[in-house]
Parts: C-alpha cells; sequence; structure tokens
C-alpha cells in the first residue's frame, strides 16, 4: 500500500469524462455501497484524525459471490508477520477508504486499539482508475488489481501515539483558477475547440496540495479535443479554460454546481468538488 504508485489508466474514453464531457462511455463495474463492520470492538486508545497509528490489514478484490465478498487476495501485512508501516491517520496519506475505515464514518465510530473492522470499499475511495500488477516478486502469490476495483479490507488496530489534529481546508465554493505556466500561443474564447492533457482529482482538504485520488488523466498520452460548450463539457470548464494561451498550464478548482452536481460520474462521487491540471496543447 504504501510503496504502490499509481500507474495512471489513460483512459480511452476521456472524451467522455475527461474535460466533464456529460455522456460517459467509459464501463465501470457495479459498485458495492461503502461498509464498515467490527468483528472485535477495541478497548484501548481511540484514533482520531492526526493520530500515528499501526495497523494489520488485508486486502481482497470484492467479489459479490464469495462469502464476506471477499475475492483473490491483492495484499497483506498479516502475511509478513508485522504489521504496516506506521502512518498518521486523517491527514491524506493513505487512500481515502483506509482513513475512513480507521476514523469511522457515522453512525460506526472510529476504531480503538484492539478493535478488528471490515471495510467494503468503492472504488473511489481506493484507486479509482489505476491499476497495479502483480508485484515482483510474490511470494504470497497476490493477485493483480484491475482499474475500477472496490476491495474488502480486514483491518486490526495495533497502536495508537496521539497527534495533532490536521489543518482542514474547505473546498471552495466558486470556480478556482490558478495559472502555473502562462503560454505564449494564441489565447483561447468560448465556443472554441481545445487540445489538451489534463488530469483529474478529487478534493481533498487535508491533504497539502489538495488532491485526494486522480481518477481520469491523459497527461503523457495524445492529447484530446474538447469543445467549450455546456453541451460538450462541464461548466466548469466552459469557464474555466478560456483565456489561457497555448502552452499554458492551469489549475481549475471546480465545486459540484459546476462540475457533475449531485449525480455520480463513474468512480466520482454525488458533489464531488474536482480539481483538474490542463496543459493547453492548441486550439481549433
Amino acid at each position: 500500500m504504501f510503496q504502490y504508485i499509481a500507474a495512471v489508466a489513460c483512459v480511452a474514453a476521456l472524451t467522455a469524462c475527461g474535460g466533464g464531457a456529460k455522456t460517459p462511455t467509459v464501463v465501470v463495474p457495479p459498485q458495492p455501497a461503502f461498509q464498515l463492520t467490527d468483528t472485535v470492538v477495541g478497548t484501548g486508545t481511540q484514533a482520531t484524525a492526526g493520530d500515528l497509528v499501526v495497523i494489520n490489514f488485508t486486502g481482497y478484490l470484492y467479489d459479490s459471490s464469495k462469502p464476506g465478498f471477499k475475492g483473490d487476495k491483492v495484499e497483506s501485512s498479516v502475511d509478513t508477520g508485522k504489521p504496516a508501516t506506521p502512518f498518521t491517520v486523517g491527514v491524506g496519506g493513505v487512500v481515502t477508504g483506509w482513513d475512513q475505515a480507521i476514523l469511522g464514518v457515522a453512525p460506526v465510530a472510529a476504531m480503538k486499539v484492539g478493535g478488528k473492522r471490515t471495510a467494503i470499499l468503492p472504488a473511489n475511495l481506493v484507486y479509482g482508475a489505476n491499476s497495479r500488477a502483480v508485484p515482483d516478486p510474490n511470494p504470497y502469490g497476490y493477485k493483480a488489481i484491475p482499474a475500477y476495483s472496490a476491495i474488502v479490507y480486514d483491518f486490526e488496530l495495533v497502536n495508537v501515539v496521539k497527534g495533532s489534529t490536521p489543518v482542514v481546508v474547505p473546498p471552495p465554493t466558486s470556480l478556482l483558477s490558478v495559472d502555473t505556466l502562462v503560454g505564449t500561443g494564441a489565447t483561447v474564447a468560448a465556443g472554441q475547440t481545445v487540445t489538451v492533457n489534463y488530469a483529474l482529482y478529487l478534493y481533498d482538504g487535508t491533504r497539502t496540495d489538495l488532491r485526494g485520488p486522480q481518477v481520469e488523466s491523459n497527461m503523457g498520452a495524445t492529447a484530446q479535443d474538447f469543445v467549450l460548450t455546456n453541451s460538450n463539457v462541464i461548466t466548469g470548464w466552459v469557464q474555466g479554460i478560456p483565456g489561457m494561451k497555448v502552452g499554458g498550464k492551469r489549475t481549475l478548482t471546480i465545486p459540484p454546481d459546476l462540475g457533475y452536481g449531485a449525480v455520480a460520474h463513474g468512480t466520482i462521487p454525488p458533489n464531488s468538488t474536482l480539481i483538474f491540471d490542463i496543459v493547453l496543447v492548441g486550439v481549433k
């Protein structure tokens, strides 16, 4: 988990999801609901955001046909005979689903030392559009993690070292545009067709760079064309890209009402604030 470097999937249907185009064509497997179940209630120190925690964990691909929905095993600290590397919970140091599983989501309380909990995590709380190959070496016979995989985790909270409460930056309520590199080419106007590379992240106010899980990207791949009209892309792009110059880079932080609103879009949950890193390659 901690050495995992996301191999970002350059989704073939970026024209559907990328840039917020409104007709998704990416085939995302049916996702289970987020669920937490305590198998042992701990009696020790309770974890809170900002604490350093030590856990044991085992992860399985979600499989609705298997007992406990546990399919192929994909990772485990238990197999190694020692707990996972300690990490600070609730600050974005691990995937969002781990933070939520350990800290709890109402009405389920945060874990206490000695407690054991099973978490069913849909793809958007784990690796999203990213995939992971079979580890090499692979002494425990783990399976690969395909893109858009839901995962079932068994957690045991081994120890808690109390820390300070992290600062949480609330998401903006209006479009935020920041140029990280000003281009020198043609300037984009509303309604034009733009050729872009981009990466999309879910907003996470606990992280230093505010970027949570990456859910889409065509960075490093062929740039794609999008028409800057409301019938083709989300309003955040219609409002946020005009004024860019070819060769420029811009970060757009887009509130839900200018993105996908209350409707889930692939692995993007309802009411999500989005962060797009955009590179403008051309204008047509």
